[in-house]
């Protein structure tokens, strides 16, 4: 059942994915003409310092109302950290002294200082490292296809995929870091990973009258590998602890979560209606 509505709508859901991915682009538009870049930066590619300090239970709200003038995060698990960042201009003593007034340390502070010129190299190193990995991508997948088609919706997949987590961590909050760049390179494996496993199976497999057996196998191989992938980043989220880590989990979720329906619905669609027709 589920696989004849899969089938008879596939045409129609192929188009889900990309009314997102415009969606995506205007909102990381609106976000460069606002404020210049596409993604808000976090503290290591735009300059600032970072306190981090372990910290007892903790209310959010009351210390953010105390130092409104930074961006206030807290960690889960059993030993709590609280990370602040702040521009370089603010003084890191007197939010210390703010805190120290709540009673919520729990441990000694550390205080990390980045200077704008060096974040602005890591900002520029980081961007070089996303289009030299779609470059590099792209080349690896055409020479694997050799046939236009499979090989952009391979790329088109990935662009999708890419596009629509970058929006996504910016509506929730999340800053554009150095952690969250490995996230992205790794959304880009990800990415590749599934559209390859669909591609092969309908191009490089058995050609079937009916292409649409060739994307259940594909299916079932695939999404197996990316709730395995959800599950065991679920687990590195909820008992980590370390808000990097929960923000490499976070991001790596919401990319596979997008992945999904740009492979098997949007790539799936374009290559089912290319294999029949050839």
């Amino acid at each position: 059942m589920v696989w004849q509505i899969y089938e008879k709508y596939l045409k129609f859901l192929m188009w889900l994915p990309i009314a997102f991915l415009i969606i995506a682009v205007g909102i990381l538009a609106h976000n460069y003409f606002s404020t210049g870049y596409f993604v808000e930066r976090g503290v290591e590619l735009a300059g600032g310092k970072i306190i981090t300090v372990p910290v007892k239970e903790a209310d959010l709200n009351t210390i953010r109302s105390a130092i409104p003038y930074a961006s206030v995060r807290l960690s889960s698990g059993t030993q709590k950290t609280l990370t602040i960042e702040m521009q370089p201009d603010k003084n890191e003593t007197e939010v210390l002294d703010n805190l120290r007034s709540l009673a919520v340390f729990d441990g000694e502070p550390s205080i990390k200082f980045v200077g704008p010129t060096v974040a602005e190299i890591f900002f520029q190193q980081a961007q070089i490292a996303i289009i030299m990995a779609f470059i590099l991508m792209s080349i690896v997948v055409f020479l694997l296809f050799r046939s236009f088609v499979p090989s952009a919706a391979v790329i088109l997949a990935a662009v999708t995929d890419i596009m629509i987590t970058l929006a996504l961590i910016n509506v929730i909050g999340i800053k554009f870091s150095l952690p969250v760049l490995g996230a992205i390179l790794a959304i880009i494996g990800y990415s590749v990973d599934t559209d390859i496993l669909l591609t092969t199976e309908l191009v490089k497999g058995d050609r079937q009258k009916n292409s649409i057996e060739g994307i259940k196998r594909a299916v079932k191989t695939g999404l197996t590998l990316t709730f395995t992938a959800i599950a065991a980043l679920l687990a590195l989220y909820f008992f980590s602890g370390s808000i990097v880590l929960q923000e490499i989990a976070s991001v790596l979720i919401i990319g596979l979560v997008v992945d999904m329906p740009a492979t098997w619905f949007t790539n799936a669609g374009f290559l089912k209606l290319w294999t029949e027709r050839k």
